[in-house]
């Protein structure tokens, strides 16, 4: 994908069903792939390198300045763009770490597109003091809307 392929490096940890899986890319190319075939088709799996209490998914990278000349990544943005993403993925946890000041912050926000709707209007005078709320699904997809 694009985001493996941008990067300088890019580590992936993943932990999922007790184990925890790891593969590592440099300039997009996996370090130390290994090809299998099932069912007549060649695949990659994620190496298992130990065992995992819990699951998640973790992701390290290193921009590319070859490739984007700018790295340098203004905390304050991200961390609006990844508290929207927290409420628009309800149930997930997202943690935020910025390595060169050492700031950190989680975002794992209840209640969806209400909870985000809740969230942006905290401070202006809204029209309607009830949140419209509404959660609908046909052939598999799911869509929420939420206004005030």
């Amino acid at each position: 994908s694009c985001v493996n392929a941008l990067p300088l490096w890019l580590r992936l940890t993943v932990r999922r069903d007790g184990k925890k899986h790891f593969l590592e890319f440099n300039r997009g190319v996996v370090i130390n792939r290994t090809l299998e075939t099932r069912d007549g088709v060649e695949v990659s799996p994620i190496p298992v390198v130990g065992d995992a209490e819990h699951n998640g998914t973790e992701v390290h990278f290193m921009a590319d300045e070859d490739i984007f000349g700018n790295v340098d990544f203004h905390y304050d943005i991200l961390s609006k763009r990844i508290r929207e993403l927290s409420f628009l993925n309800n149930g997930v946890r997202i943690r935020l770490q910025d390595k060169r000041s050492g700031k950190e912050d989680d975002y794992a926000f209840a209640g969806g597109v209400k909870g985000f709707v809740e969230y942006i209007n905290r401070a202006k005078q809204v029209l309607h003091p009830t949140i419209f709320h509404a959660v609908g699904e046909k052939d598999n997809v799911t869509v929420e809307v939420s206004m005030q």
